[in-house]
Parts: C-alpha cells; structure tokens; sequence
C-alpha cells in the first residue's frame, strides 16, 4: 500500500466519520428538539392534568352538597306529606262532624215544626175557646141588661 493511497484511506476515513458526525449531529438535534417538543406536551399535560383535578375535587364538592341538599329536600318531602295525610285526616273527620251536624240540624228542625204546628193547633184552640168566652160573656152581659132589677 503506498502513501497516498493511505492517505486517500484515511481521508476518506475522515470524510466518512466527517459525515457521520453530521449525520449524528442532525439526528442529535432533532432528538433534541422532540425532546424539547416532548417536555412540552409533558408540560401541558402535567397542567392540565393539574387544572383536571382541581375541577374534580370542585365537582365533587357540588356533588356532595347536591346530595345533602337532595336529602334535606327529601326529608322536606317526607314532612310535607304527613302534613298533607294529618290536614286531609283532619278535613275528613270535619266533614263527617259538620254532615252529623246537618242531620242533627234536620231533625231539630222537624222537631221546631212539630212544635209549632202543636202551638199552632193550641193557639187555634185557645183562640176558639176565647172566642166562646167572649161570646159567652156577651150573652151574660145581654141577658143582665136585659134582665129586671132585682128587688
């Protein structure tokens, strides 16, 4: 092997490793910018993922205040009925109450009209009868002026 071609060996040694650095140093560069590019899709993620828990943690406040007020309004529900069975208990026994009052109403009022028709009939009679007396008393009172002096 002679000198030059040696040379023109290691010359194309270097130019090979000359590429290869540039070959590595492209690969080196694009690998750095998809790590860069990578750190920071990481970046975003980690804060979303951040701005995600934090909602959750506000989600599941709401929720669980949803939830004690849905019992509390349940419980209201529940009172609400039993007003609602004690006030319809309470207007059945008032209606049974005012219809025994409407009955006892009819019949103290049959009683009242028997009552006046016996007054009635009694005014009737006593009528008749002063009737009679008046004219009874008229009969006297004619036959005494009528009637000579007694001596």
């Amino acid at each position: 092997m002679t000198l030059r071609q040696n040379i023109q060996g290691l010359t194309d040694t270097v130019q090979n490793n000359s590429e290869a650095i540039q070959n590595l140093n492209g690969v080196l560069k694009r690998s750095e910018e998809e790590v860069a590019r990578l750190e920071e899709i990481k970046k975003n993620l980690t804060e979303t993922i951040k701005t995600n828990r934090a909602e959750i943690a506000r989600l599941e406040k709401e929720f669980d205040r949803s939830q004690t007020e849905i019992e509390r309004q349940g419980k209201q529900l529940d009172a609400y009925k039993e007003a609602f069975e004690k006030a319809n208990e309470n207007i059945n026994r008032q209606n049974e109450t005012i219809t025994q009052q409407n009955e006892e109403m009819k019949k103290l009022a049959e009683d009242r009209n028997e009552i006046v028709a016996k007054l009635n009939k009694v005014v009737e009679e006593y009528n008749a009868l002063v009737g009679r007396w008046n004219d009874l008393q008229n009969q006297l009172a004619v036959a005494a002026t009528n009637a000579p002096a007694k001596k």
